[in-house]
């Protein structure tokens, strides 16, 4: 197509030139052409002298007439053209991108007009985007103000209790551990936050080795199991002894980890909870299923989202970076309901 246009425009611009050539070297010829029309008109005795000079006006006019026509063609299919496309940019240059051009063939102008609007529409989508990024920030660094504040509050609090005289020692030691627990909790959301930041960076790298994901996958559980104990949560497991396959160890151990958190914290005394793995070829499947309370319709289509929290706390970024590592494996991390069942599920795939 580009051929095409460059092919007729280059034909009109030779007919142009070469017009405009042959005008200027028939001038006389014109002249003459129309002093023997006229001659025609008045019979065999001629217009005569007289009437020589208006015969040459006549030719100049008729010349000048031909170059408005050409002008006026040559002002329709470029200059217009070239004038609504620089008009449009400035337009887009203030940052109006609902400018869109009528595309029509007028030699190279018809595929400049389409791919001036593919442009215009790639930089709406890539200001939304930027936006919506924008908007993912603010909500983040609010949501991470609101969650240190909590734990800075309570451990300037409880420091000031220790300053004043005659506390026990057994308050003294109570005082202390809450401040131990606040500042932990501080660490882990910070840590959560800096893993986040992290794995959304494009330099952020992961380093697969092949080995036995099932054995990681046991160590966290016998690592949690007194949380389990502690919260009267049932647990049934189904994971083969070895299943080999390339994974990063640190960061698979944060995904299981924080699936398995959030397991605890967001469910109910009693409840059900089924681990499985499973192997295919060199796909690699782990479901974490309950029967637990299903997510609100709100928060389901928010899940992996940073800073979507359930009722029970949380950083609300452990899901959004399990996402993360995940994809970087090449796999992905769902969410799914069984509700004939009564099971909800998070799937992780590599």
């Amino acid at each position: 197509m580009k051929k095409d246009y460059n092919r007729k425009l280059q034909a009109f611009l030779r007919i142009l030139i070469a017009i405009v050539i042959l005008l200027m070297l028939f001038l006389n010829r014109i002249r003459d052409f129309i002093q023997g029309f006229l001659d025609g008109l008045v019979g065999k005795e001629g217009i005569g002298a007289e009437l020589q000079f208006q015969t040459t006006i006549a030719s100049v006019v008729f010349i000048v007439l031909i170059f408005f026509v050409i002008s006026h063609i040559a002002k329709k299919f470029i200059s217009d053209p070239v004038g609504k496309i620089a008009d449009n940019m400035n337009k887009v240059s203030t940052g109006d991108y609902d400018v869109r051009m009528e595309v029509k063939d007028r030699f190279e102008f018809g595929e400049m007009e389409e791919a001036f609007n593919n442009m215009v529409a790639g930089l709406k989508e890539a200001r939304m985007i930027r936006e919506k990024n924008d908007e993912q920030n603010r909500q983040l660094y609010a949501g991470i103000a609101h969650d240190l504040k909590t734990p800075m509050t309570m451990v300037m609090g409880y420091a000031k209790l220790l300053k004043e005289e005659n506390i026990s020692d057994e308050d003294c030691k109570h005082y202390l551990t809450i401040i131990e627990q606040q500042i932990k909790a501080a660490n882990v959301q910070l840590e959560d936050m800096l893993e986040y930041a992290k794995c959304g960076s494009t330099s952020y790298k992961i380093f697969p080795e092949e080995g036995n994901i099932a054995a990681l996958l046991r160590e966290i559980l016998a690592d949690m199991f007194y949380r389990f104990e502690e919260k009267n949560l049932v647990l049934n497991l189904d994971i083969p002894d070895k299943v080999i396959c390339k994974y990063d160890y640190k960061q698979m151990h944060r995904v299981f980890g924080n699936i398995l958190n959030n397991s605890v914290r967001h469910n109910p005394e009693s409840t059900v909870i089924n681990v499985s793995m499973t192997q295919t070829g060199e796909r690699v499947e782990v479901n974490f299923a309950d029967n637990g309370p299903f997510l609100d319709e709100e928060l389901k289509d928010h899940i992996f989202e940073p800073y979507r929290k359930g009722k029970n706390g949380g950083s609300g970024l452990g899901l959004s970076v399990a996402k993360k590592i995940t994809e970087l494996h090449n796999g992905k991390l769902e969410y799914m309901e069984d509700v004939a069942n009564g099971y909800k599920s998070f799937v992780v795939s590599i």
